[in-house]
This record gives C-alpha cells, sequence and structure tokens, in this order.
C-alpha cells in the first residue's frame, strides 16, 4: 500500500466508525436526555426536538480509530500481514503516542464539558475559562505549539493557547445550520491533511484523515433536514482537533520559495475566522454581550436573501474550499503566486463582508 492508500483507508475506516457511532447515539438521545428543544435559546429555529448528541459520537469513533492504531503500534511491530507501509511507519506512531495521549486527553477535555453544556448550558465565562485550561495545558504539556519563528517558550504558548481558543469559538459560532460546522470541518480537516501528506508527516496526515472522516460519518445524519446535532461537545472537539491540525503541520521549510506557507492555517479557516470576528463586532455595536447567539452570521445573511438555508450551507462550503484550495498552492508558488493568493482571499472575505454590512439579519 502506498502512503496515500493508507490515509484512505483511514479515511474510510473513520467515516464509517462515525456513521455507526452517530447512527447509535441518535437513537440514545431519547433515553440521556440528550435532546435540542425548539425556541431552547432565542436564535434556535428549529421545529421539533432533536438528538444532540452527535459529538461525543464523533469522539468515541475518532477516539476508537485512533485508539486501535495505538494498539497496532504497541503490539503489532513485527506481524508480517501488515502492509509494509504500514509496517514502516510504525515506530514513528510509537514516538508520537504521548503526544496524541495528550491531544485525546484534551479532546475528550473539551468533548465532556460541551455535552454537560448541551445538558445544562454553562455561564459563557465558566466555558471559556474550561477551554483555556484545557487548550493551555495541551499547548504546554502535548507538544503541541505554534512558533511563527519565534524562539520564545512563553510566546509560543501564548499563541498556540489563544489559537486553539481563537478557533474552538470560531467553530462553535457557526454551528448554526445542517450541516455547515461538520462540512467546514470535513473540507478543512481535508487540507491540511493534504498540506501534511505533501510534507510527509505521517502522524499528522492520518491524524487529519480520521478527523475528516469522522465529520464525513456525521454528516451523513447531519445534511438537511438533519436528524442530529453535534452540540457544543462536536464543536468544541472539532475546533480543538482543527487547531491541534494547524499547529502540528509544517507549513514552512527551507527551500520553500516564499514564507507565505505559515499563513496556510488562517487561509484554510478564514470564512469561520473572519465571520467570528465580524459578528463579535457587530454585537459590539449593537450593545448586545458577545457569547449571546443570534442570526447574523453569514449563513443567516445567504438564507435572508432567498437562498434557503441548504444553499446557504453550500454557498459557505464553498467559500471555504475556494479558500483552502489557494492555500495550499502557497506550498510551491514565488512571491508574486503568493500575492495573487492573498488577493483571491481577500476578493472572498470581500464579498462575505459585504453580505455582512448589507445583507439582512433575522
Amino acid at each position: 500500500m502506498s502512503g496515500w492508500s493508507v490515509y484512505i483507508a483511514l479515511w474510510g475506516a473513520a467515516a464509517l466508525a462515525g456513521m455507526l457511532a452517530t447512527w447509535a447515539f441518535r437513537a440514545l438521545a431519547p433515553r440521556l436526555g440528550s435532546l435540542d428543544r425548539p425556541q431552547s435559546e432565542g436564535h434556535k429555529t428549529h421545529a421539533r426536538s432533536v438528538p444532540v448528541t452527535g459529538g461525543i459520537a464523533m469522539f468515541l469513533a475518532w477516539a476508537g480509530i485512533l485508539g486501535g492504531g495505538l494498539a497496532l503500534a504497541a503490539f503489532g511491530g513485527a506481524a508480517s500481514w501488515l502492509p509494509e507501509r504500514v509496517a514502516e511507519s510504525l515506530p514513528g506512531v510509537r514516538n508520537a503516542m504521548p503526544q496524541l495521549l495528550w491531544i485525546l486527553g484534551g479532546g475528550a477535555a473539551l468533548a465532556a464539558m460541551g455535552a454537560l453544556d448541551d445538558r445544562r448550558p454553562m455561564k459563557a465565562w465558566m466555558k471559556f475559562l474550561g477551554q483555556a485550561v484545557v487548550c493551555g495545558l495541551v499547548a504546554a504539556f502535548g507538544g503541541v505549539r505554534v512558533t511563527l519563528f519565534i524562539h520564545n517558550p512563553a510566546a509560543t504558548w501564548a499563541i498556540t493557547t489563544l489559537g486553539f481558543l481563537f478557533i474552538v469559538n470560531a467553530l462553535n459560532f457557526l454551528d448554526n445550520m445542517d450541516a455547515l460546522a461538520g462540512g467546514i470541518v470535513a473540507i478543512a480537516a481535508f487540507f491540511f491533511a493534504v498540506v501534511a501528506g505533501v510534507r510527509e508527516q505521517y502522524f499528522v496526515t492520518a491524524l487529519a484523515a480520521v478527523t475528516c472522516g469522522v465529520a464525513c460519518g456525521f454528516l451523513v445524519f447531519n445534511r438537511p433536514p438533519a436528524s442530529i446535532f453535534m452540540g457544543d461537545a462536536g464543536s468544541q472537539f472539532l475546533g480543538f482537533l482543527l487547531g491541534v491540525l494547524g499547529a502540528l503541520t509544517t507549513f514552512y521549510k527551507p527551500g520553500t520559495p516564499t514564507h507565505a506557507p505559515v499563513l496556510i492555517p488562517l487561509l484554510i479557516l478564514a470564512v469561520p475566522i473572519f465571520d467570528l470576528f465580524a459578528v463579535v463586532l457587530i454585537r459590539t455595536r449593537l450593545g448586545k454581550p458577545v457569547y449571546v447567539g443570534d442570526n447574523r452570521h453569514i449563513s443567516h445573511r445567504f438564507a435572508k436573501m432567498g437562498l434557503g438555508r441548504p444553499l446557504s450551507v453550500l454557498s459557505v462550503l464553498l467559500l471555504v474550499f475556494a479558500s483552502g484550495v489557494g492555500a495550499v498552492t502557497l506550498l510551491w508558488l514565488p512571491p508574486l503566486g503568493a500575492v495573487l493568493v492573498f488577493l483571491q482571499a481577500s476578493a472572498i472575505l470581500g464579498v462575505v463582508s459585504i453580505l455582512h454590512v448589507f445583507g439582512k439579519a433575522e
């Protein structure tokens, strides 16, 4: 098996696991009392009670696939039945095991905290404090750091922790329509997998492939009209994983035409990040708390233009995809090409800005 065949196999296994886990937890939700009831919050407009256990299902599927990989690395090193490419990568998996356990622990903590919030909403400051503690610990002890050519450990820890918090909440804010947050995660994880694969970072590519897979499996039941939601458990867990993938991937290495690749994660996640900035600014100008949900996101603007929710979600996902395609090309482009990519990204965000300023809000 080639390297890419292994990653595709991991994606397929994760998608199947995510689909089965989501199906199972959709059936269990009423017994667990985990239902998102209509009008439970002002910005929620769904017409019926919907299971909100998708996040826990995705976490368990993700952890199960990675746990199987860790078991294989620990006990199957000499197994002759393994494909040669897989056997060659097992020592690297063993070396990455401490780091993966920290990532696993951080994901579990955020998923559990989100599940509690789905059952009984937490105060905003408590949720943010919990996120900060988890993200800070993973950045401090998990070997997950954003460096940006900075060699001060305290500075890189702060940048990494703040980056994690920002992405977790950006995805949480955009989890407002069926298939939107899950689709963003699937697309973003796909691009992180491509970049890490090109850079021959086998562990990161596998992690991204599994993340993309569980999101795709969840989308089978979350596509409009959704029969299950991911809830805060899912948006916090998946947002954390996107932050981890952005921090672990090596975007720049000697010989790259420009330093522009360090901005690849910002371009891959440009739309959710920009939407978060815009919504916070709008709520601040209106004198409303930034943490209280409303219907002023880019997806809502598309819907008010008459597209309807499914087409609004598709429009946002196409913007995310377009930005991600441009981001990946930075690995090879000379300075002029990099400038053109940033101009393209600016045009995409310009469209988002126009809709935020002039589009109708519910």
